[in-house]
């Protein structure tokens, strides 16, 4: 299981894809995810983590190596949408195993309302 490029989103029109056609949506206070459905079987990750919300650059390297670790675990059981994680206030100051397990948290409700909005 690994992190290769077809399970990325790499292009901006990927990006805007999800952002314009957002079928499922869930969060916590520090952290967005939105995804839309795609016809690749498989998901894909897009990370956006704005400098404005972490300020420091290992920080948000920090962020982007958990929250890929995360979805690089996950991505055999998660139907085939293309997500996006938003990064807010506060995700930087949490510890590792915090992320790790809100991650967790918001994979299984991702999951759960797209296996509901697909026929």
């Amino acid at each position: 299981q690994g992190f290769a490029k077809p399970l990325r989103l790499l292009t901006a029109s990927d990006y805007a894809r999800v952002f314009s056609a957002t079928a499922v949506k869930c969060g916590c206070p520090q952290a967005l995810l939105i995804a839309s459905p795609n016809q690749l079987g498989h998901a894909r990750l897009g990370l956006v983590i704005a400098k404005k919300h972490v300020k420091l650059a290992v920080h948000r390297n920090r962020l982007k190596r958990l929250i890929r670790e995360s979805f690089r675990l996950r991505q055999a059981s998660m139907p085939p949408l293309d997500i996006v994680v938003l990064a807010r206030k506060g995700l930087a100051d949490m510890d590792n195993a915090a992320i790790l397990l809100t991650l967790d948290k918001q994979w299984n409700r991702l999951c759960k309302r797209a296996l509901e909005i697909t026929p």
